[in-house]
């Protein structure tokens, strides 16, 4: 699969040829090229007027770029550059194939999950299992908004191997990281969109030292690439005022079951977890234990 630099590098090269074939293309390429962030925001009717050609003119450019129309085109464009979008700016989070009455997180959360076999088939998720059933230590990172999926995580591997602890901004694990971590642990990091750069910075300085970095991020531009390895890119969606992240929580529940699969006694673990939940009646339930009440 291609690197981060270079779909970037190949929007940019695309734009470059397409801007040969005409005057107006050249008009276009040009506004882009200044204006890509504002661009991914726009409808084409919106890009059209603020450059001063057709809305046809639009489509045409795309086309010569090799997409099927401006809605391919700018889905592109913002798997580029979302991390640079304010928050009040995804309230007017761009739906350019969806109809009035469609909601475009739900759509696109579905189009996320339909792409998660081929990410279960890729051979770094077995790499992600393979490290965390190897470790000693298994740490969690996160910060920000995607740091919310690390409780749950946490939970199900917790269920499944010894020493999970979860590091986030403020925690003595995140603070202590640099002088407790050693070469058996791994840390796996949660690194989404707008890539906390408090984060970045914790895991660049681990990396630095040798720890071992796993990481779930959404795209082969991320900095979580040139920071850990594995990396399992895993679309999140983008289309509401905050991301949502359906596909990273199925994710972490199947290689949880993978971890569990490679797991020496894992059959016994959870029998003693299920008897230690009974005699602490941990669920409800219609029938209460004898002697109870």
């Amino acid at each position: 699969m291609a690197n981060g630099v270079n779909v970037l590098d190949n929007l940019h090269q695309r734009i470059r040829a397409a801007a040969e074939i005409s005057p107006l293309h050249q008009d276009i390429a040009d506004y882009l090229a200044a204006h890509m962030r504002d661009a991914s925001l726009m409808s084409a009717q919106e890009l059209a007027q603020c450059i001063g050609v057709s809305q046809a003119s639009i489509s045409r450019f795309c086309t010569a770029l090799g997409y099927a129309g401006y809605g391919d085109f700018v889905r592109t464009l913002q798997n580029i550059v979302r991390e640079e979008w304010h928050a009040p700016e995804r309230t007017v989070y761009l739906r350019p194939s969806l109809p009035p009455d469609a909601d475009p997180l739900l759509a696109q959360e579905i189009d996320n999950l339909e792409h998660l076999p081929d990410i279960l088939d890729d051979p770094g998720t077995r790499r992600m299992a393979d490290a965390i059933v190897r470790a000693r230590r298994i740490v969690l990172a996160g910060a920000r908004i995607s740091a919310t999926l690390i409780p749950y995580a946490a939970y199900c591997l917790g269920k499944v191997r010894d020493q999970v602890e979860v590091a986030t901004p403020g925690r003595p694990t995140w603070d202590a990281a640099g002088i407790s971590l050693e070469a058996q642990d791994l840390v796996v990091a949660w690194v989404f969109p707008r890539y906390p750069k408090i984060l970045i910075d914790w895991l660049g300085d681990l990396r630095q030292q040798g720890i071992p970095i796993a990481a779930f991020t959404d795209r082969w531009i991320s900095p979580a690439c040139d920071l850990a390895d594995p990396s399992i890119v895993v679309p999140v969606a983008s289309a509401s005022l905050f991301d949502g992240y359906a596909g990273p929580m199925f994710l972490i529940n199947c290689i949880t079951r993978k971890v569990a699969e490679q797991t020496a006694g894992i059959h016994e673990r959870l029998e003693k977890l299920e008897a230690q939940d009974l005699r602490r009646q941990a669920y409800w339930t219609r029938h209460p234990m004898k002697g109870e009440g």
